[in-house]
């Protein structure tokens, strides 16, 4: 049986470094929202786990959030490098756009 693929906490905290402390708090939420859904269905109330996993889901999705926002950004780092090493003055680029 093949083992399941989880991811490090360090991996789910790939963010900037800014973001580092909302993910952190975001990756709490996830930990404590599945432990309170655990905890709901041990006690027969699907309700409250249903809660729960909603809560999980949006926590999740905030912390996804931010791990795509470091994405982006470290894809405008290589554009920028890319112009650089073509020659291409960034500046007078972003002073056109503006």
């Amino acid at each position: 049986m093949k083992q399941p693929n989880y991811q490090s906490r360090q991996d789910a905290l790939n963010v900037l470094p800014g973001d580092i402390k909302l993910a952190a708090q975001l990756l709490d939420c996830c930990d404590y929202a599945t432990f309170r859904a655990r905890t709901a269905m041990y006690s027969n109330d699907l309700a409250e786990a249903e809660r729960w996993c909603k809560e999980f889901l949006r926590c999740k999705r905030d912390l996804d959030k931010l791990v795509e926002r470091k994405k982006e950004h470290e894809k405008l780092v290589r554009l920028v490098e890319e112009m650089q090493r073509h020659g291409i003055d960034v500046s007078i680029v972003a002073r056109v756009i503006e």
